[in-house]
């Protein structure tokens, strides 16, 4: 699978919400992770994360803010440097 093909089904799936150029960032950075991750931790999350997401009142914010939180659980990714 290739990483256009992630992002391309993840944009067709939750759309590109009302910052399209940031969704899009997302995304690809996830069809990335996919593409180098040999365990694909990544990619079960980001399933997990999908299928959890179908049903609520707005899918694709759900699923932009709850996989990025559990990629950074996972230590996959990692989380936001603190502004002091």
């Amino acid at each position: 699978m290739d990483d256009t093909d992630v992002a391309s089904r993840l944009a067709k799936k939750f759309g590109l919400g009302s910052r399209p150029d940031l969704r899009r960032q997302l995304y690809e950075r996830l069809a990335l992770l996919v593409q180098h991750d040999d365990t694909r931790r990544a990619y079960q999350i980001i399933a997990g994360v999908a299928a959890d997401a179908i049903g609520k009142n707005d899918p694709g914010r759900y699923f932009a803010h709850v996989v990025c939180a559990r990629l950074q659980e996972k230590g996959i990714i990692p989380p936001p440097a603190e502004v002091f």
